[in-house]
């Protein structure tokens, strides 16, 4: 019987310290603005990691759904998807084939080029982005990706989960994809995702809800100072959100804003 499953993309387990999230959290921020080496040979465009951090970062401002196989090609050939750090690019894959459905195939093709290690990544990616020919396009890399016959099979068997569908109790991972997938769309949807999990802060007796809640109160913090439109989705949020979740997001918006004042970042 099929069923619906989500797929972890990395070994980040609900074990994880709160400090240990918060420092993969900078990593990522560092990784995707600064930290991969310089030297990206795909085109002037990425040449260097910050601007093709910067890119990232920054898609849903100014869209080039045609550049976004060269940059996850880009990413790849430095090994920046290894090591825990998928989990964003799923999520930014997703929300470019969600967006631009007719690129899912033409991305399908490119990331048949990646190293195979990298290929779960786009696989994910089409997975969890909501895109009608999610099933199609994954029966196809049983022959382009032959590597991950088994975990392509097991998806196929399932009902197919959009990103915005994942429980937030599968990890601090689906946050790191639900942040990629804003960084690709803009989209309020992923914000307001997050913003459901920081009543967990006040958890008691479940350590995976405590440690996803407080990596969401920290990432909406760090976020909301850089996305100036992330900190007008918490602030809309305020007035549709139970009296828990207010509670917290108001604090939230206040160390926000109090940083932003300090110049401070996270």
């Amino acid at each position: 019987m099929a069923h619906s499953s989500a797929v972890c993309p990395c070994d980040i387990c609900a074990a994880t310290p709160i400090s240990m999230l918060k420092a993969l959290w900078r990593s990522l921020v560092l990784a995707l603005a600064l930290a991969c080496s310089a030297g990206f040979a795909a085109t002037d465009k990425f040449s260097d990691a910050q601007t093709l951090g910067q890119w990232i970062t920054y898609y849903y401002v100014q869209p080039e759904p045609q550049r976004v196989g060269e940059a996850i090609r880009a990413a790849s050939s430095k090994g920046f998807m290894q090591n825990g750090k998928a989990a964003p690019f799923i999520g930014f894959i997703a929300g470019v084939a969600n967006k631009s459905p007719s690129m899912a195939q033409t991305l399908a093709k490119q990331f048949a080029t990646l190293a195979k290690v990298d290929q779960p990544v786009g696989i994910l990616g089409i997975w969890y982005s909501g895109n009608p020919e999610a099933k199609p396009l994954l029966e196809r890399f049983l022959k382009t990706m032959p590597a991950h016959k088994a975990m392509i099979e097991h998806l196929l068997a399932s009902v197919p989960l959009g990103l915005l569908d994942l429980p937030l109790e599968e990890g601090p991972w689906v946050l790191d994809a639900l942040w990629g997938y804003f960084m690709a769309t803009g989209d309020a949807a992923p914000v307001a995702r997050i913003i459901t999990a920081l009543p967990w802060v006040n958890i008691r007796g479940d350590v995976p809800r405590l440690l996803v809640g407080g990596a969401a109160r920290w990432s909406l913090i760090s976020n909301a100072i850089q996305h100036e439109r992330v900190m007008v989705v918490c602030r809309n949020e305020l007035a549709s959100q139970s009296a828990d979740v207010r509670m917290v997001l108001s604090e939230v918006i206040a160390s926000a804003e109090k940083d932003m004042k300090e110049g401070k970042t996270r």
